[in-house]
């Protein structure tokens, strides 16, 4: 063979192997052989739970004709393992001041009965199992603010700071006499930096701080155990200025229990964008020893809703907020809402029909293996391809592993386990184009080690 022609074959194999090579990077991506490593003895924080409204359409639900009503009310409340049910302080409780002395409750002037479709989703709730119930105030009633309207923002009249806090203790032991629903959580002001429309009421940090010191001192003269919430900003961005004007005083930071904001200063098809935004609460969360709640987030681009990229966007938004934001608990906006709305469960307006939408077994693969209690431990990945987080219930010495394949590609995946107490195998659920958190099969470890496929666009959860 001369030495032209050899060097044109050798030419002609590596042009050929290169073609191969990438074709198969096109096929399979370039991290065939992604390892996941699971360490249960690092440790973080306790997920306190999973959590969604049905503010604005509480009375969606209740219409909906029987029996896709109950079928809708078990798959949220029980098929969907959320643990917390968020609710709206009812202004219409105390539609006018009851007696002008914020010192005594005229019971005769409260109404319970103003809010019954709320109500009846709370029961239905609790009767399967919810146990943790949060409530926002959207606006004070009407009559405290200067605006004397409860819509379009306003301010709380300082006045009427000791009124307010009349209202929420009222709502409060209300609630628990009248209905059995114990409300463990409040938050002062549903987004406070926003002014919209709808029932807002607007605050500066510093404003915020002195009523948090008048609402905590109304709950502790009553031996009432209601946590406080703050800030609950609209805007990730906008919560460290409120936490720290709060927390750093003494008087106020006493009463506060937990720190909670929304998402909505990022985009929800780039949910990476956020991920410094998140780093940075969770630094003041630790700074000020609280746990972090994310308790709304959506978006409003009908076009979008109930398709599967919006699934796999919210659990991106869920991982990243669990394992940048070192959220203790994560919430949707609406459970349920009116068709062609971002939701989990779709509900004609007629009340004749529901739609399950996929966002719905994207948010199951955390809520419903994720129990309250667990704690997040280590868990790292080779490729940004695979997105990874890592649980542990310390009690029972389950773990759950919930893996988002992010590309288009299938991806080969060795996930090692360390310092668990696991032996034989992991019970596997997945949500895909093709799959509704089904139940796949029991993946068997060897020496720690398992080792499988995780389709493209995913998301797997493996629980042992």
């Amino acid at each position: 063979m001369s030495k032209r022609i050899r060097t044109v074959c050798i030419f002609a194999i590596t042009t050929i192997t290169i073609i191969l090579m990438v074709f198969t990077i096109l096929l399979f991506g370039n991290n065939r052989n992604v390892v996941v490593v699971v360490d249960a003895s690092l440790k973080y924080q306790i997920i306190q739970g999973f959590g969604g409204s049905g503010a604005y359409y509480e009375s969606l639900l209740f219409s909906l004709k029987e029996p896709l009503r109950t079928e809708v009310v078990d798959l949220l409340f029980s098929d969907l393992g959320i643990s917390i049910y968020r609710m709206r302080v009812w202004t219409r409780i105390e539609s006018g001041n009851d007696d002008n002395n914020p010192n005594h409750f005229n019971w005769e002037h409260f109404d319970f009965t103003s809010d019954p479709h709320q109500v009846w989703n709370a029961k239905q709730a609790k009767k399967r199992g919810v146990n943790m119930f949060m409530a926002s105030v959207w606006s004070p009633p009407w009559w405290m603010k200067d605006t004397l309207r409860e819509t379009d923002g306003g301010s709380l009249l300082p006045e009427m700071y000791e009124e307010f806090a009349e209202w929420l203790a009222a709502y409060v032991i209300g609630y628990k006499e009248k209905h059995g629903i114990e409300i463990g959580w409040l938050s002062i002001q549903n987004e406070p930096d926003y002014v919209a429309s709808w029932e807002t009421c607007f605050y500066t940090p510093e404003q915020l701080r002195e009523v948090v010191k008048v609402v905590g001192a109304k709950f502790k003269s009553l031996n009432l155990s209601t946590k406080i919430v703050i800030p609950e900003t609209a805007d990730l961005s906008d919560a460290p200025n409120y936490i720290d004007v709060i927390m750093s005083d003494p008087g106020a930071a006493k009463y506060v229990d937990v720190l909670a904001c929304h998402l909505y200063d990022i985009n929800y098809f780039t949910p990476d964008a956020g991920i410094h935004r998140l780093k940075t609460i969770a630094e003041y969360t630790s700074k000020y020893n609280k746990p972090f709640w994310q308790t709304e987030y959506s978006y409003l681009r009908p076009e979008r809703a109930g398709t599967f990229e919006e699934a796999i966007m919210a659990a991106r938004h869920i991982h990243n907020t669990l394992t940048f934001g070192n959220a203790s608990a994560y919430f949707v906006w609406s459970l349920f809402w009116v068709e062609g709305s971002p939701t989990l469960v779709s509900i004609s307006r007629n009340g004749s029909s529901y739609r399950v939408n996929p966002v719905f077994y994207a948010v199951k693969q955390y809520s419903k293996f994720i129990t309250p209690g667990s704690r997040r431990i280590h868990a790292s990945s080779s490729s940004p391809q695979i997105l990874v987080s890592s649980y542990i219930h310390e009690e029972s010495n389950k773990v759950i592993v919930v893996v988002i394949n992010v590309s288009n590609k299938p991806i080969s995946l060795k996930l090692y386990l360390k310092n668990t107490l696991l032996k034989e195998s992991l019970r596997e659920y997945r949500t895909s184009r093709n799959e509704l958190c089904v139940f796949i099969g029991e993946a068997g470890l060897s020496e720690n080690c398992l080792e499988t496929i995780i389709p493209p666009e995913s998301i797997t959860t493996f629980v042992g």
